[in-house]
């Protein structure tokens, strides 16, 4: 069920999901499944002031996820930047992040880069086939 699935999730947010549906498996996000990953607390420990981010964008060497998000705003809160590294969560910028890729990400490009030659396009180009292989839908590019 929708709500054991999410349960089951908040450590793994970066699962990729499939539910049966019409005789076959359909591709299902955490995020509409509605899993909120709350930043700044320990899982699933309730935030009184949360700054929601809806459209959160992190890279992971399964692809490229939309997410939601909660930075925390309490009194004694770190910056969001520091509680996205704090997750191994490495941000797209330091002002008002919106996009992130892990720590894993990260040193798989750099280790294929070294061994391989990859280029930043075509490991983005993998990921974006990772994500949507059919090649139909349109990812979000900031």
């Amino acid at each position: 069920c929708q709500s054991c699935t999410v349960d089951r999730h908040h450590e793994h947010p970066l699962h990729r999901i499939k539910h049966w549906k019409d005789s076959f498996f359909h591709d299902v996000t955490l995020k509409s499944l509605r899993l909120r990953i709350q930043l700044g607390h320990p899982t699933q420990e309730r935030c009184y002031n949360p700054a929601a981010c809806q459209d959160f964008i992190v890279l992971h060497v399964n692809g490229i996820h939309e997410v939601s998000l909660d930075f925390c705003r309490c009194e004694t809160a770190q910056s969001p930047t520091t509680q996205l590294l704090r997750i191994r969560w490495f941000p797209a910028t330091v002002l008002e992040p919106k996009t992130a890729a892990t720590f894993k990400l990260l040193r798989h490009f750099h280790i294929l880069s070294f061994e391989s030659k990859v280029s930043a396009f075509e490991y983005w180009q993998t990921l974006k086939r990772r994500t949507h292989n059919r090649g139909v839908v349109i990812v979000k590019v900031r």
